[in-house]
């Protein structure tokens, strides 16, 4: 068995929501919105499960819609705005699945506003401010960001948005399971997650959106969830969904302290041992399982087949962005140099990883930067100013 450091791609299916599915894929496999008992039963299980999500993320269980997943749960989000013909102002880090619908909103002559991060990948609240106006509805900032593991100053930015009455969205998809999330501490409207980021299975995720904001239906069918999202519920998923959330708030400490320490090691090695690497991002907020970093003049590629013949499996970016061949739109908005964003590798960890699977990855690394021909120079931090 291989070395795994795509985590932000996926997450292996923990034990404990494994378990927790199993009974609804066979006695349990009615669906939760028939009149006799053993559907309600279902129903009642499937309603547990909404109180418990809303639990660990400190709201009520009405303000909590299951989805297929995070990129279903950001268009409704954006779908929001859309439907209140508003101003929306999102940022040039964001996911695809809020940058792509706000580009169809523009094209129908929607108005946008994307504001850019710092060359840590921070976005200032300040600079939010100076885009909104009388008819801005929604504002959407992502809570980490996916490639470079970047931690937005979400709180901040919520309680400024809420100065001017405007909804506010972040996408916490990677950060929902692996750091702290409370909707009123942060001061949001709507939160996207999706469960096969912290060990859920695939295909099930959830939108949280105040009571407040009025939201509106997103696909309509047979009135499920409060009519809001037609289609029976995927039970199954919900259920071990929830169970993976539990098993991942309640193993979040120390999970966030070892991973810290993991990080650190990588990131020190590769900055000490191999000529010419940056790490893209901030180093003080930042996720704690993330390491983006790049080589001048490697091919991440060439650099990703390499790894992956010695057991190693990791990432150029976003798995999200399947097929795509064109630069990184986050590296290029943090203005990572030209000559190093084609040699960026995304390595993201977890608690199973040891620190002799780390040393192993680091002196591959090493191996294989050296037979790409990488160019020699002192290694630094993009974002260090010493």
């Amino acid at each position: 068995m291989g070395i795994y450091l795509d985590n932000a791609a996926t997450t292996n299916l923990c034990r404990e929501a494994a378990e927790a599915m199993r009974p609804y894929y066979g006695m349990e496999y009615y669906n939760p919105s028939s009149g006799y008992a053993a559907s309600k039963r279902v129903k009642a299980k499937l309603e547990e499960s909404r109180a418990v999500i809303a639990e660990l993320i400190g709201a009520k269980a009405e303000e909590i819609f299951f989805t297929s997943g995070g990129t279903e749960a950001d268009n409704w989000a954006v779908n929001e705005g859309v439907r209140l013909k508003g101003h929306i102002i999102s940022t040039a880090i964001e996911h695809k699945a809020i940058l792509n619908p706000l580009n169809e909103y523009r094209m129908r002559n929607g108005k946008v506003d994307i504001v850019y991060p710092d060359r840590e990948g921070i976005v200032h609240p300040a600079s939010i401010r100076m885009k909104i106006n009388r008819n801005t509805k929604l504002v959407t900032v992502m809570m980490a960001n996916n490639e470079i593991g970047t931690i937005q100053p979400i709180k901040d930015i919520g309680h400024m948005v809420h100065e001017h009455d405007i909804i506010f969205h972040t996408d916490a998809v990677q950060a929902f399971g692996h750091i702290p999330v409370n909707v009123d501490d942060l001061a949001v409207d709507m939160l996207s997650a999706s469960s096969h980021k912290f060990h859920g299975p695939k295909g099930v995720g959830f939108l949280y959106a105040r009571k407040e904001t009025g939201l509106h239906p997103f696909m309509f069918g047979g009135g499920q969830e409060r009519g809001m999202r037609g289609g029976t519920e995927n039970v199954p998923g919900i259920i071990g969904m929830t169970a993976a959330a539990e098993v991942s708030v309640r193993r979040m400490k120390d999970n966030i302290t070892y991973c810290q320490k993991l990080n650190n090691h990588i990131s020190y090695r590769i900055l000490h041992e191999v000529p010419d690497a940056i790490i893209n991002g901030s180093r003080e907020s930042r996720l704690p399982n993330n390491i983006s970093i790049s080589f001048k003049g490697t091919d991440a590629q060439s650099l990703l087949v390499m790894l992956d013949m010695k057991g190693i499996s990791a990432s150029a970016g976003s798995a999200c962005n399947t097929g795509s061949k064109s630069a990184s739109h986050v590296l290029k908005a943090i203005n990572v140099p030209e000559e190093y964003i084609g040699g960026t590798l995304r390595l993201t960890i977890d608690s199973d990883i040891s620190f002799r699977q780390a040393d192993y990855t680091v002196d591959i690394i090493k191996m294989c930067v050296d037979e790409l021909g990488g160019n020699v120079e002192e290694a630094i931090y993009v974002g260090d100013t010493n």
